[in-house]
């Protein structure tokens, strides 16, 4: 199949809506592989999702395998105060044009490409997205060029993550995945979260509060949020409404909220129920 620009759409929006963003092998195991072998056993049975490390290099390795040019690169989460870059995405040639692929940023990941255009503007489902770049000052202690992601919140423009077009490496990724699974400073290793676009909104799960967003083009509006009450509805509806499928034991460490397994805890033997 030709590596156009309709394809990259295709393919963006399918691994976006099939694939969830969750943290749980913080919890469970521990450990994830980056790796193809690695990524094509946790994904491709379609009982598990994963975040940007998995997400993107999984998409990457699609598009490769239809054609595409691609690089991986690294961003910089700026909501958070002095976080390290440890958000992979992926730079895509279609058409003789530059794009940013990126299906795994939790909360408001894309569900289409982003034009790499200073400016450019597109309304995904509803909610609209911007790149800007930030100009490198002069002087030889200047901050080098920069791209940004921006998404509308509340009627205004805010950042999201800043990135530069540096090649990173699979090593580069190690180090970052490492961060997540195990550093203190680490979000994720001191809350469960699910995250998942839906048509014309969002879905999340952090610990036992489940929310849905409704995209506007003031930016996302809160539609529910409730706090599940029993281990089995937290099941059912990690199962109905992401798609994630665990076994028993896995299932009772989540709900449980025992400590992650970076902080002291062994991990389970088994995290996904086979069948």
């Amino acid at each position: 199949m030709a590596a156009t620009l309709s394809r990259l759409e295709d393919l963006h929006r399918s691994h976006s809506f099939t694939w969830p963003f969750e943290t749980f092998d913080v919890f469970l195991s521990g450990t994830n592989r980056l790796d193809r072998a690695g990524l094509e056993a946790k994904l491709a049975p379609g009982n598990r999702g994963g975040w940007c490390f998995e997400l993107n290099e999984w998409l990457a390795l699609k598009l490769e395998d239809e054609g595409f040019r691609v690089r991986r690169l690294l961003a910089r989460n700026v909501r958070v105060p002095d976080r390290p870059r440890t958000h992979q995405i992926v730079l895509v040639e279609a058409e003789g044009e530059l794009w940013i692929a990126d299906a795994g940023f939790a909360a408001q990941t894309l569900r289409e490409p982003m034009k790499l255009e200073a400016g450019y503007e597109r309304v995904q489902d509803g909610l609209p997205y911007r790149l800007d770049r930030r100009q490198g000052a002069s002087g030889t202690m200047a901050e080098p060029e920069s791209w940004v992601l921006q998404v509308i919140h509340e009627g205004t423009w805010k950042d999201t993550y800043r990135f530069t077009l540096e090649t990173a490496t699979a090593e580069d990724f190690a180090l970052g995945n490492h961060y997540h699974l195990t550093h203190p400073g680490s979000s994720f290793v001191d809350q469960r979260v699910a995250a998942m676009p839906i048509e014309g909104g969002r879905i999340s799960l952090a610990d036992n509060v489940f929310k849905t967003f409704r995209n506007t083009k003031q930016g996302e509006v809160l539609v529910s949020q409730d706090t599940l009450s029993d281990r089995n509805t937290y099941r059912d509806l990690l199962a109905d409404q992401f798609g994630v499928r665990l076994d028993p034991p896995a299932l009772a460490r989540l709900w449980d909220r025992r400590p992650s397994v970076s902080r002291g805890t062994p991990p389970l033997a088994s995290a996904v129920d086979p069948s």
